[in-house]
C-alpha cells in the first residue's frame, strides 16, 4: 500500500469511526428519550389514578357524612307527622328508604376499603353476595390461594373485579361469571375470569383502538399495579381474562 493509499485508508477509518460514534450516540440518545417517555408516562398514568381515588374518596366522605344523614333526617321528620292521608306518606317514606340505602351503597363502593377495615376477600365476597342477590349474574369466586397485597394493591385489585363485574353485566349478556384468585410462582397474583356470554377478543379491541372506559379503567389500574392482562383468543363464546399482578410486600 502506498503512501497515498494508506492516507486514504485512514481518512476513511477516521470518518467511518466519527459516522458510527455519531449514530450510537444518536440511537443511544433516542433510547434514553424513550425510556424518559415511559416514565412520565407511568407518573401520568399514576397522578390520574391517585388524583381519581381521592375523588372517589371525597364524594364517598360526602356521601356517607352529609347526603345519607340529611336523608335519615327527612326521614324521622316524617315519622312525626300526622296526616289523613297516610298511604302517601308511607310511600314517601319508603322512598326515602331506598333512597339511604342507595347513598350508603355508592358510599361504601367509592371509598377504599381501609375506611371499613374490612379485609379485601370478605368485601370481594360481600360485593359478589350483593350482585348475587340482584339476579341478573351468578358470580362464582373461588380461591385457591390466599395472596397477601399492600393496601393500595387491594383497592385497585378491588376496583379491577367491580369493573369486570359491571362490565359482565352490561355487555356480554352472561348467567355467570367464574373468578378465581391463586398464587402464580412466589411473586405473582393471578386471577382468571370466565363468563357465558357473547365474548370477544381483547387483544383485537385493543389493537383496533377501541377499549370502552371500562377496559381502559381496567387496562389503566392493572398498568398503575405493574401487571398485565390477556385473553383467549381461541375463544369464541363468553370472555375470558387472565391478569397478573406482582405480589409487593
Amino acid at each position: 500500500m502506498g503512501t497515498e493509499e494508506r492516507k486514504i485508508f485512514i481518512a476513511f477509518v477516521i470518518v467511518s469511526t466519527f459516522i458510527g460514534l455519531v449514530i450510537l450516540f444518536f440511537f443511544v440518545n433516542l433510547l434514553k428519550q424513550q425510556r424518559r417517555y415511559r416514565q412520565l408516562q407511568k407518573e401520568k398514568l399514576n397522578s390520574e389514578i391517585n388524583a381519581a381515588e381521592m375523588e372517589r374518596n371525597l364524594i364517598a366522605t360526602e356521601l356517607h357524612n352529609d347526603i345519607g344523614p340529611y336523608l335519615s333526617s327527612v326521614k324521622m321528620r316524617l315519622d312525626v307527622i300526622e296526616t289523613a292521608q297516610s298511604e302517601e306518606l308511607d310511600a314517601c317514606k319508603a322512598a326515602l328508604d331506598k333512597c339511604v340505602q342507595q347513598v350508603r351503597g355508592m358510599a361504601k363502593a367509592m371509598a377504599p376499603l381501609s375506611i371499613f377495615e374490612i379485609p379485601f376477600q370478605d368485601a370481594l365476597k360481600m360485593y359478589i353476595q350483593e350482585v348475587n342477590v340482584h339476579g341478573t349474574l351468578k358470580v362464582v369466586l373461588t380461591e385457591l390461594d390466599i395472596v397477601q397485597l399492600i393496601p393500595d394493591q387491594i383497592n385497585q385489585i378491588y376496583r379491577i373485579l367491580q369493573e369486570i363485574i359491571q362490565n359482565t353485566i352490561k355487555h356480554a349478556q352472561a348467567s355467570s361469571l367464574h373468578i378465581e384468585i391463586s398464587r402464580e410462582g412466589v411473586n405473582t397474583m393471578l386471577i382468571r375470569t370466565s363468563d357465558n356470554g357473547v365474548g370477544y377478543e381483547l387483544e383485537k379491541v385493543r389493537a383496533a383502538n377501541k377499549l370502552g372506559m371500562g377496559l381502559l379503567g381496567i387496562q389503566s389500574r392493572i398498568d398503575y399495579l405493574n401487571g398485565s392482562i390477556s385473553s383467549l383468543a381461541e375463544n369464541k363464546s363468553g370472555t375470558r381474562y387472565n391478569i397478573r399482578i406482582p405480589i409487593l410486600s
